[in-house]
């Protein structure tokens, strides 16, 4: 497989800068909001997030159409139980995890948009 794409490797590139955000906005005694100072990041923020849940649904789709050509072509075993109980419970759970990210995606675009007229008041430090 040397030279192949990985998509996992994309989904933990994913998972790793949602921790590596969430690290940096930690609050710290020099900074109450960590690395977050405007409003306008959390605009960016929050945008950024919106456009990552809207894509999850596709990702989740792709995932179970490979898994269900797989089993179609009988190329799945299972350690324990069937592999087509297996399959349908992935394929139930994907499509709840569909449904919750656009559930995400719809609430992160109502805070964007609520985020969008606000600004800063207070001084600038250089």
């Amino acid at each position: 497989m040397a030279g192949t794409r990985k998509p996992e490797n994309n989904a933990d590139t994913a998972a790793e800068a949602v921790r590596k955000f969430n690290h940096a906005t930690l609050p710290t005694a020099a900074a109450r909001s960590g690395s977050l100072y405007y409003p306008g990041q959390a605009y960016s923020s929050v945008a950024s997030f919106k456009r990552m849940a809207q894509s999850l649904p596709q990702s989740f789709e792709q995932t179970n159409s490979f898994l269900t050509r797989l089993h179609l072509d009988g190329n799945l075993t299972a350690d324990y139980g069937t592999v087509a109980d297996h399959v349908s419970a992935t394929e139930a759970a994907l499509a709840e995890a569909s449904r919750c990210a656009d559930m995400l995606a719809d609430a992160l675009n109502r805070a964007h948009s609520a985020l969008s007229p606000i600004g800063y008041s207070g001084e600038i430090d250089d």
